[in-house]
């Protein structure tokens, strides 16, 4: 196994330590600590940091060492608002070719999502993929590259904080269906819904997000987001 393939799975962990919480923004993530509970050496430990890094998951500072990025209320707000803007244009983009194969393993996803949701313990990561396989899907019918990339930057900025958001078991059942019905206004050729559905559900996202109360002091003591 060479060392890029170690690196990836290294970094594969690493996010998902970071999404489930178990490194929380603001910790130091030191390479021996990392290396010794993965059973490997740092190097590849070193490399999946400069990864993460690029995607913004953390940050390295001076002299200090490697940090789990931290994100504010203001970080967050930024971040989802320009993740609806762009999955609205990526199903508004889509909507012109897309072809009932196509969405036949859009439906089929969904179906998984749902079922995932169905099951005790939910596994909110295998839901995260399901849900993140949908839009990338939309994004690759899209054709826009550009769009697709920088979705994805910002879906890894923010996983942890869907991940949060999806514990509320309310919102996630909300997600699901708003992704069955994303489906079946592609299936209608209903771009007016597709578009404004594939808004509302990162929206709603980011207002769930916004109430918790780490979040909620911020908002209420400087004023609305937008409004700053």
């Amino acid at each position: 196994m060479n060392t890029e393939s170690i690196a990836d799975q290294a970094k594969h962990h690493i996010e998902v330590w970071i999404i489930k919480g178990e490194y929380e923004p603001g910790r130091q993530l030191k390479e021996e600590e990392i290396a010794a509970r993965l059973g490997i050496s740092r190097p590849p430990v070193r490399e999946a940091f400069k990864m993460m890094e690029a995607e913004g998951l953390v940050v390295r500072k001076p002299r200090r060492g490697v940090f789990v990025t931290e994100m504010t209320a203001r970080d967050v707000w930024e971040a989802y608002t320009l993740k609806a803007a762009l999955y609205e244009l990526a199903a508004e983009l889509a909507l012109e070719g897309v072809t009932g194969s196509q969405i036949k393993k859009m439906e089929t996803l969904v179906k998984q999502m749902e079922r995932c949701i169905s099951a005790q313990p939910v596994d909110l990561l295998q839901y995260q993929q399901y849900h993140q396989d949908f839009h990338n899907q939309i994004m690759d019918i899209s054709g826009h590259e550009r769009l697709k990339k920088i979705s994805n930057s910002i879906h890894n900025q923010v996983c942890r904080f869907s991940y949060r958001s999806l514990q509320d078991r309310r919102h996630l059942q909300a997600s699901a269906r708003y992704h069955r019905q994303i489906v079946e206004a592609l299936k209608s050729r209903d771009a007016a819904r597709a578009c404004r559905l594939m808004k509302q559900h990162v929206l709603e996202a980011l207002d769930v997000l916004l109430a918790m109360p780490e979040f909620h002091r911020e908002v209420t003591s400087h004023g609305q987001m937008a409004g700053n």
